[in-house]
Protein backbone atom coordinates (compact mmCIF):
# COMPACT_ATOMS: atom_id res chain seq x y z
CA UNK A 1 0.00 0.00 0.00
CA UNK A 2 2.82 2.51 0.54
CA UNK A 3 3.92 1.66 -3.24
CA UNK A 4 0.28 2.74 -3.93
CA UNK A 5 0.51 6.51 -1.98
CA UNK A 6 3.00 6.99 -4.58
CA UNK A 7 1.28 5.71 -7.62
CA UNK A 8 -1.35 8.06 -6.60
CA UNK A 9 0.85 10.96 -6.15
CA UNK A 10 2.42 10.12 -9.14
CA UNK A 11 -0.97 10.52 -10.41
CA UNK A 12 -1.51 14.29 -9.35
CA UNK A 13 1.54 14.65 -10.67
CA UNK A 14 0.35 13.66 -14.05
CA UNK A 15 -2.35 15.70 -14.15
CA UNK A 16 -0.58 18.95 -12.95
CA UNK A 17 1.50 18.04 -15.97
CA UNK A 18 -1.34 17.63 -18.22
CA UNK A 19 -2.63 21.06 -16.72
CA UNK A 20 0.82 22.78 -17.37
CA UNK A 21 0.70 21.99 -21.22
CA UNK A 22 -2.72 22.77 -21.39
CA UNK A 23 -2.38 26.37 -19.85
CA UNK A 24 0.09 26.40 -22.28
CA UNK A 25 -1.80 26.05 -25.01
CA UNK A 26 -4.69 28.41 -23.96
CA UNK A 27 -7.04 25.48 -22.95
CA UNK A 28 -8.06 26.84 -19.51
CA UNK A 29 -11.21 24.32 -19.62
CA UNK A 30 -9.17 21.39 -19.55
CA UNK A 31 -6.22 22.91 -17.31
CA UNK A 32 -8.59 23.57 -14.39
CA UNK A 33 -10.20 19.98 -14.48
CA UNK A 34 -6.66 18.39 -15.12
CA UNK A 35 -5.55 20.77 -11.73
CA UNK A 36 -8.57 20.02 -9.68
CA UNK A 37 -8.93 16.31 -10.55
CA UNK A 38 -4.76 16.11 -9.46
CA UNK A 39 -6.30 17.98 -6.10
CA UNK A 40 -9.23 16.84 -5.38
CA UNK A 41 -9.59 13.26 -6.03
CA UNK A 42 -5.56 12.01 -6.33
CA UNK A 43 -4.12 13.18 -3.70
CA UNK A 44 -7.23 12.86 -1.95
CA UNK A 45 -6.83 8.68 -2.82
CA UNK A 46 -3.11 8.90 -1.95
CA UNK A 47 -4.14 10.14 1.72
CA UNK A 48 -6.65 7.33 1.71
CA UNK A 49 -3.90 4.95 1.52
CA UNK A 50 -1.99 6.66 3.71
CA UNK A 51 -4.46 6.92 6.45
CA UNK A 52 -5.12 3.27 6.44
CA UNK A 53 -1.76 2.41 6.50
CA UNK A 54 -1.67 4.42 10.19
CA UNK A 55 -4.76 3.32 11.31
CA UNK A 56 -3.98 -0.80 10.56
CA UNK A 57 -0.88 0.01 12.76
CA UNK A 58 1.62 -0.05 9.79
CA UNK A 59 4.02 2.39 8.88
CA UNK A 60 4.11 4.85 6.06
CA UNK A 61 6.70 5.50 4.04
CA UNK A 62 6.96 7.72 0.79
CA UNK A 63 8.77 6.41 -1.93
CA UNK A 64 10.16 8.86 -4.54
CA UNK A 65 7.65 10.52 -7.44
CA UNK A 66 9.15 10.32 -10.90
CA UNK A 67 9.40 13.66 -12.92
CA UNK A 68 6.25 13.80 -15.21
CA UNK A 69 6.03 15.26 -18.38
CA UNK A 70 4.93 18.73 -19.33
CA UNK A 71 4.61 18.47 -23.07
CA UNK A 72 2.02 16.85 -25.22
CA UNK A 73 1.27 16.71 -28.84
CA UNK A 74 -1.99 17.85 -28.55
CA UNK A 75 -5.01 16.95 -26.29
CA UNK A 76 -6.24 13.40 -27.89
CA UNK A 77 -2.55 12.70 -26.84
CA UNK A 78 -3.22 13.80 -23.57
CA UNK A 79 -6.48 11.94 -23.07
CA UNK A 80 -5.52 8.57 -24.38
CA UNK A 81 -2.72 8.67 -22.14
CA UNK A 82 -4.90 9.99 -19.03
CA UNK A 83 -7.08 7.32 -19.91
CA UNK A 84 -4.07 4.63 -20.06
CA UNK A 85 -2.93 5.91 -16.53
CA UNK A 86 -6.17 4.85 -15.00
CA UNK A 87 -6.17 1.96 -16.63
CA UNK A 88 -2.81 0.95 -14.80
CA UNK A 89 -4.01 2.30 -11.56
CA UNK A 90 -7.15 0.09 -11.78
CA UNK A 91 -4.92 -2.81 -12.33
CA UNK A 92 -2.41 -2.04 -9.50
CA UNK A 93 -5.49 -1.86 -7.21
CA UNK A 94 -6.53 -5.45 -8.37
CA UNK A 95 -2.92 -6.56 -7.49
CA UNK A 96 -3.60 -5.27 -4.01
CA UNK A 97 -7.05 -7.05 -3.96
CA UNK A 98 -5.07 -10.45 -5.37
CA UNK A 99 -3.06 -9.64 -2.18
CA UNK A 100 -5.11 -9.11 0.40
CA UNK A 101 -7.15 -11.92 -0.95
CA UNK A 102 -4.75 -14.58 -0.33
CA UNK A 103 -3.20 -13.40 3.20
CA UNK A 104 -7.43 -13.11 4.42
CA UNK A 105 -6.99 -9.01 5.08
CA UNK A 106 -10.39 -8.84 5.32
CA UNK A 107 -10.07 -5.15 6.46
CA UNK A 108 -7.59 -3.85 3.34
CA UNK A 109 -10.00 -6.14 1.16
CA UNK A 110 -12.47 -4.13 2.04
CA UNK A 111 -11.21 -0.59 1.90
CA UNK A 112 -9.86 -1.66 -1.64
CA UNK A 113 -13.40 -2.64 -2.58
CA UNK A 114 -13.94 1.06 -2.44
CA UNK A 115 -10.90 2.23 -4.65
CA UNK A 116 -12.50 -0.40 -7.32
CA UNK A 117 -16.06 1.38 -7.55
CA UNK A 118 -13.64 4.71 -7.85
CA UNK A 119 -11.51 3.22 -10.75
CA UNK A 120 -14.85 2.72 -12.53
CA UNK A 121 -15.89 5.98 -11.93
CA UNK A 122 -12.12 7.57 -12.72
CA UNK A 123 -11.89 5.37 -16.46
CA UNK A 124 -15.35 6.75 -17.38
CA UNK A 125 -14.46 10.19 -16.37
CA UNK A 126 -11.40 10.44 -18.78
CA UNK A 127 -13.63 8.41 -21.31
CA UNK A 128 -16.26 10.32 -21.10
CA UNK A 129 -13.84 13.62 -21.52
CA UNK A 130 -12.53 12.29 -24.91
CA UNK A 131 -15.70 10.63 -26.30
CA UNK A 132 -16.75 14.53 -26.11
CA UNK A 133 -14.06 15.64 -27.63
CA UNK A 134 -14.36 13.28 -30.42
CA UNK A 135 -18.24 14.30 -30.94
CA UNK A 136 -17.37 17.83 -30.96
CA UNK A 137 -15.36 17.05 -34.11
CA UNK A 138 -12.16 17.32 -32.30
CA UNK A 139 -13.44 21.57 -32.09
CA UNK A 140 -10.89 21.98 -29.42
CA UNK A 141 -12.21 25.16 -28.44
CA UNK A 142 -15.68 24.50 -28.15
CA UNK A 143 -14.87 21.25 -26.58
CA UNK A 144 -12.45 23.59 -24.01
CA UNK A 145 -15.13 25.74 -23.28
CA UNK A 146 -17.99 23.49 -22.38
CA UNK A 147 -15.41 20.65 -20.21
CA UNK A 148 -17.70 20.18 -16.78
CA UNK A 149 -15.87 19.39 -13.45
CA UNK A 150 -17.71 16.38 -12.36
CA UNK A 151 -19.02 17.04 -8.62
Amino acid sequence: MNEQIVEELRSAYIYLGMAAWADTQGLKGLAAFMRTHAEEEEYKHAMKFFDYILEAGGKAELGTIEKVSTDYQDVEQVLKEAIAHEEHITSKIKGLMDLAQRLNDYNAYDMLNWFTQEQIEEENLFTDLYDAYKLSGKNILVWDRNIKHPE
